[in-house]
Order: structure tokens, then C-alpha cells, then sequence
């Protein structure tokens, strides 16, 4: 029923983070993102916050900084960002694929990413770069400093699991990572960081 590939995507350059690292910003951002009517067996917020704070190691008091989760075996980045990765470029390949009605939607309900977990290959970032940013509060527009954490050229690895019904090819992947490596993977993509190329697309037989 399935194909199964084994990806490598090369990022050439800074590869940002983009998860806050106090608790209160985190909190925030999850009350940001929370729908209007949650499931039934939602998790509780404030359960959910605990969860991320511990991910991100958010122990210290540093507001306006990004940086990214982390488990006992150092620094990851998450499978579903590079699942919503793959949709968004998807869906401006599709013109490239005009026999290939509804593309982004073929696309998002037969590829899958089975790498929940990707290692960054570092325990901590290589750096981090200050920026002067504009945000808007009741009060009006305000400057205020923002400090992101980064990792310099890591490796993206991971599996994909695409459905062997003959819709989504092998030239189609690549058209999608083709366009996304331009496009960039992560945050601060506007900077130019998270560009990459596709050093692997390999069946796995």
C-alpha cells in the first residue's frame, strides 16, 4: 500500500528557531493558536504549556527569544513542520502538474513524514542573531529586540511514506523539494535563512 523514501535535505546557511523560550510566551503563543472550539478530549492549557516549556528548556527569563525543542539527545525539529513544509510547496507546484486535479490535497493525504523526531545534530545552537523588530500592541506600534537562535548548515533527515496508488511520483517530490529549497524550511525564511538542497530521495525497498 505504501512507498516508503528516505529524505536528506542540505541547509545551506543559518537554520533558524522559532519556538519562544519563557513560559509566558509560550503561553501566550498556545492561547494564540488555540481553537475557538476545541475537541473534547483537548489537553488542558496550562498542561500543554508545561509540556512545551519543558521541551524547549524555557527555564530562564529570556523574553523575545526563539530557540528550538530539545530531548535528552540535544536539539530536534518536529515532523509535522516539515509535513506543512511539503503542503505549502505543493501547492505552488501544482501548476506544474496540471493533469493532477485538486494537487495539494492529493498531495497532503497521500505523503506522509514518519520522522516525528528530527535530530539537528547539536546540543545546543551554533549562535544566535539580534534583530530590531516592529509589533503591535494596544498601544499602538512599538520597537522592540528579538534574539534567534540558529544552527549553521544542519542535515534534515528523515523518512517520507507516500501511498503506491501511482497519483504522487518520485518526479513529483522532487518538483516540491526543487521549489522548497528556495522557498526555505523553518523560520526567518525573509532573511533568506533555511534554504536548502536535496542531497537524498531514495526508495527504501
Amino acid at each position: 500500500m505504501w512507498k516508503r523514501y528516505m529524505v536528506e535535505l542540505q541547509v545551506e546557511g543559518k537554520f533558524a528557531a522559532a519556538l519562544p523560550k519563557t513560559p509566558e510566551e509560550v503561553q501566550q503563543m498556545l492561547q494564540h493558536r488555540t481553537p475557538t472550539k476545541p475537541p473534547s478530549d483537548f489537553i488542558p492549557l496550562d498542561d500543554l504549556a508545561e509540556q512545551v516549556v519543558e521541551e524547549v528548556g524555557a527555564d530562564e527569563p529570556e523574553f523575545g527569544w526563539a530557540t528550538f525543542k530539545r530531548n535528552e539527545n540535544g536539539l530536534y525539529y518536529e515532523g509535522r513542520c516539515v509535513r506543512g513544509h511539503i503542503k505549502d510547496c505543493a501547492l505552488q507546484v501544482a501548476r506544474f502538474f496540471p493533469d493532477t486535479k485538486a494537487f495539494k490535497a492529493k498531495v497532503a493525504n497521500k505523503v506522509y513524514v514518519e520522522t516525528d523526531i528530527i535530530p539537528l545534530g547539536k546540543n545546543e545552537p551554533d549562535g544566535y542573531e539580534q534583530r530590531f523588530i516592529q509589533v503591535m500592541t494596544r498601544q499602538g506600534p512599538r520597537s522592540t529586540i528579538k534574539f534567534i537562535d540558529y544552527i549553521e548548515s544542519p542535515i534534515i533527515a528523515f523518512s517520507l511514506r507516500v501511498l503506491e496508488d501511482g497519483v504522487i511520483t518520485e518526479e513529483m517530490l522532487r518538483a516540491i523539494f526543487e521549489y522548497g529549497g528556495t522557498h526555505g524550511l523553518g523560520a526567518e525564511r525573509s532573511q533568506g535563512w533555511g534554504r536548502y538542497t536535496l542531497v537524498r530521495l531514495e526508495e527504501i525497498k
